[in-house]
């Protein structure tokens, strides 16, 4: 087994919100004045064939972003009830650290990545029986051009430029504890700079998945 560094495992509130191009531009300009970063990152999907994991609500990645350490995060929603936030996400989020070598032999392949011993594959192999994630392949990435803005009364933004599978689209996601507040702030902020109110339901994740069974029902035709 491949023993790593903890990390924090917390609960992810967020919310989502779908753009245009130019409606990232403009989003993009209107933030400049705030203190931020800007990186790039890779999110490497894992689930079998069938889709196991997924079927379930479940997500399984190793993110890269240039560092000399990857992380592996295991996320799925913490209740099945519906939110009257459209745009709401709240989610399980198990993540930890492994060196950037042993992430590239999973990903290539070469190494599986159910060998880890670590909290994200613990929890795993609680939902899912053992031949379930000796089975968990690397299904292909979407790499994400992210602007971070410092937290401003207890709102993060993050404003994302994505590429997948010969595909580019655009979203803000806002992490916070008062999802309602952040929502209101959300709509006078679109509403005053002209930009169309479209919460996104469909996390990155799910946009991949969609297009990918896609593609791989094709290839099987």
């Amino acid at each position: 087994m491949i023993s790593t560094k903890s990390r924090a495992a917390p609960i992810e509130i967020e919310l989502k919100y779908s753009l245009t191009k130019a409606e990232y531009s403009l989003l993009k300009d209107h933030l400049t004045s705030r203190p931020h970063t800007t990186k790039t990152q890779t999110n490497y999907y894992f689930d079998s064939l069938q889709l196991s994991l997924r079927n379930k609500k479940t997500s399984l990645r190793i993110r890269t972003s240039g560092s000399k350490t990857a992380i592996v995060c295991l996320k799925f929603p913490t209740s099945p009830k519906k939110h009257s936030l459209t745009s709401l996400k709240i989610n399980y989020e198990y993540e930890e650290n492994i060196s950037l070598p042993i992430a590239k032999q999973i990903i290539k392949g070469h190494s599986s990545i159910s060998l880890l011993d670590v909290i994200p594959l613990s929890i795993l192999n609680k939902k899912f029986s053992p031949n379930t994630t000796k089975r968990l392949l690397c299904l292909g990435s979407l790499k994400t051009k992210r602007t971070t803005y410092r937290r401003q009364k207890g709102h993060l933004f993050e404003l994302d430029e994505s590429q997948y599978l010969g595909k580019v689209f655009y979203e803000l996601e806002v992490e916070t504890h008062n999802p309602e507040k952040a929502d209101l702030l959300i709509k006078n902020l679109f509403k005053e700079k002209g930009i169309s109110y479209r919460p996104d339901k469909i996390s990155k994740n799910g946009k991949f998945f969609i297009d990918w069974k896609k593609l791989f029902t094709k290839k099987k035709a």
